[in-house]
């Protein structure tokens, strides 16, 4: 049994990927080493008895005071020996990293071992971290085309690894089978939630008719009974939630998302084709978000509205458009579906795999 080493750590977007991945190569009979953080989100999603997790202090330096900054590198040196001394003990066959602070000391200590080394990017724009393993990986991995504005046959346009149990839900076809002006919203906001939509969208969505729509709304840890209260005040009938596990479930349920435009959310209504409203969190790292929503609408894949000054204008706009025309749900839903390559995790396993040394 081989192990293959994951750099991983930090948000969803980093870790669910890393996690789908490494339960592909346990099934082929490997085990994974997974290098993160002690404050990582991965100490609480991952969950199998064929990872190890093992941390190293690595921390994020771009965008922080000067004093954070000097004990931020020191932290990276520090990090890139602990990674040294991990991969030098478990001897991976193949070190994978995902981007992130986390994985630049483990990708550069498993180029002075000589150990094969393929990453994934996630979003629309590399980077700083991948721009960086970039120069020591011998495959990368984009979700979208282009991320490093590069064409070579290093770089594979594979798209981003989505959970099992997304493969079992309902089609477009089924969803979107009748003609009835009933919607069904799903409102995305994550673990930490969104006080954007948390603050805006009860009232964007008081302006319809309460029979006209149902609503879902993961608002965050901690925002449950405010945001309960602004539906309660504008007598609407949704189900408000800090966060759920089974998000399958109630993607099933929807007929349309309200999210933001992270790698993940958009990976994960394509693969299961749902029409969608995405709005970028505008102080994401080089504006990614908008660039990943921008590459949808520009493809009639999800509707893009930014977070403005007349955001909720433009929401009732929207919502009554498409109660006015149900063919448009349908449109998005499957347009979405061809935007990354659907056999996303056999490329990335595949191509991975064919780097160890025999």
């Amino acid at each position: 049994m081989k192990y293959i080493a994951i750099l991983s750590s930090g948000t969803g977007g980093h870790i669910y990927p890393a996690y789908t991945l490494s339960l592909e190569y346990i099934k082929k009979g490997d085990k994974i080493i997974w290098v993160g953080t002690k404050n990582g989100l991965e100490n609480k999603v991952v969950q199998n008895k064929y990872i190890d997790i093992k941390h190293v202090q690595s921390q994020g330096i771009r965008g922080k005071s000067f004093v954070k900054k000097i004990f931020g590198l020191f932290g990276f040196l520090v990090s890139i020996v602990e990674s040294f001394i991990i991969l030098k003990k478990y001897k991976p066959c193949l070190i994978f990293g995902f981007g992130g602070y986390v994985s630049v000391p483990g990708v550069i200590s498993g180029f002075i071992l000589n150990i094969p080394v393929v990453v994934h990017e996630q979003n629309s724009i590399a980077g700083t971290a991948n721009k960086i393993n970039y120069f020591l990986s011998k495959r990368v991995f984009e979700t979208f085309p282009m991320s490093f504005n590069k064409q070579n046959n290093k770089i594979i346009h594979s798209g981003n690894p989505v959970r099992d149990n997304f493969n079992e839900l309902e089609s477009p076809e089924s969803v979107y089978s009748d003609s009835k002006s009933q919607i069904n919203i799903l409102i995305l906001g994550g673990s930490q939630g969104s006080s954007f939509f948390n603050n805006t969208l009860p009232f964007a969505i008081s302006n319809f008719d309460d029979n006209n729509i149902s609503v879902k709304h993961i608002c965050g840890f901690g925002n449950k009974n405010i945001v309960q209260q602004k539906y309660l005040k504008y007598k609407i009938n949704a189900e408000v939630l800090e966060f759920v596990n089974d998000i399958d479930k109630y993607f099933d349920w929807s007929t349309l998302v309200v999210c933001r435009s992270g790698s993940t959310s958009i990976s994960e209504i394509a693969k299961i084709g749902r029409a969608s409203i995405l709005i970028p969190f505008p102080y994401a790292t080089d504006n990614h978000q908008l660039i990943n929503a921008q590459y949808l609408a520009k493809n009639s894949a999800a509707i893009l509205l930014e977070q403005k000054d007349d955001f909720i204008e433009n929401f009732i706009t929207t919502i009554n458009i498409l109660l006015n025309d149900q063919k448009r749900f349908y449109a998005l839903a499957k347009n979405i579906q061809t935007i990354f390559p659907k056999d996303t995790i056999s490329i990335i396993i595949e191509s991975s795999l064919d780097l160890i040394k025999k």
